[in-house]
């Protein structure tokens, strides 16, 4: 069963609202969250993934999705998407029934709502659904780890300087009283996430499959064997299985390591090469059937 929590400072903003009058807006805010978080569920549904819980904080919401989807780029993108989109529907629907209703003040106060849900939570700010599409992009290219840090410290420098010219639009405009608390929230929101404890869920899972299915979709990396599992490791994403074919100096493969193998490593071991972890499960021995014996120049590859 999914659960519904509701933050604290949601909740205020609740309150605040209901004693200045705006209890209408504010249930319809809580609705139209509330179905945005339905669509990424069911999205991620989809993909194979499940939800826990849906928890509403004042940009929107978060639904609690299996964390290893957060290993799954793809997947993560288009769940992301999908609650922007459903709210961008729900606005035009309301337009239209404004319509036909004759401006019945219901329908515009969902129009306005869920058109600005749809654009706010595209901003490409993290942990906001278009921080997550950015952040599934930049991993394609430089890893989980990389891509995270990256897009928390766009969102936190971006967010910086949000929250001073927020102060001055609320003084000047009709910008919302409660955007500055906002954007604060979401600069302590953006903070990174255990890429680890995602790549580690994922791999449980694809075991699982392994076990029910009999076969699973494999994705092979050739290496360099001077390369170390460190700088391999944030970029095994997805359900694929990996295995990683090592390269010696003349182009010759020479030696197999298997997803399963690289997931214990930790510490010391991560920044050793892939050439040393090969020799260590060889017993540590060199001779003739060493890639590299020939080859004397080779300095701790």
């Amino acid at each position: 069963m999914i659960r519904i929590r509701i933050h604290p400072l949601f909740l205020l903003i609740l309150f605040i609202s209901g004693v200045t009058g705006w209890y209408r807006s504010m249930a319809l805010v809580f609705l139209s969250v509330l179905l945005h978080e339905v669509a990424h569920i069911l999205t991620a549904f989809g993909f194979g993934y499940r939800a826990t819980a849906v928890e509403l904080f004042p940009f929107g919401g978060v639904a609690r999705l299996d964390y290893s989807l957060f290993n799954d780029p793809w997947a993560e993108a288009i769940t992301a998407l999908a609650g922007p989109a459903q709210s961008g529907v729900l606005a035009l629907l309301a337009k239209v029934m404004e319509g036909w209703s004759g401006s019945l003040p219901v329908c515009g106060d969902l129009f306005r709502i869920n058109l600005g849900l749809a654009f706010f939570n595209l901003l490409p700010l993290f942990p906001l659904d278009g921080g997550r599409v950015l952040r599934a992009f930049l991993a394609a290219a430089r890893g989980y780890a990389v891509a995270t840090r990256r897009a928390v410290r766009l969102t936190r420098y971006t967010v910086a300087i949000a929250i001073p010219l927020s102060l001055f639009l609320v003084k000047r405009t009709p910008v919302p009283f409660y955007l500055p608390f906002l954007l604060v929230f979401l600069y302590v929101a953006a903070r990174k996430e255990n890429f680890f404890y995602a790549y580690w869920r994922q791999k449980e899972r694809k075991l699982q499959a392994l076990k029910e299915k009999g076969l699973l979709p494999a994705r092979v990396w050739l290496l360099d064997a001077k390369r170390r599992p460190g700088e391999v490791l944030p970029f095994l994403r997805g359900k694929d299985y990996h295995l990683f074919l090592l390269r010696d100096r003349e182009g010759r493969i020479f030696g197999l390591f298997k997803e399963e193998e690289l997931s214990p490593l930790s510490g010391e071991n991560l920044s050793l090469s892939f050439y040393r972890l090969w020799r260590e499960r060889k017993g540590g021995k060199g001779g003739k059937g060493d890639p590299f014996f020939l080859s004397k120049k080779v300095e701790n590859p």
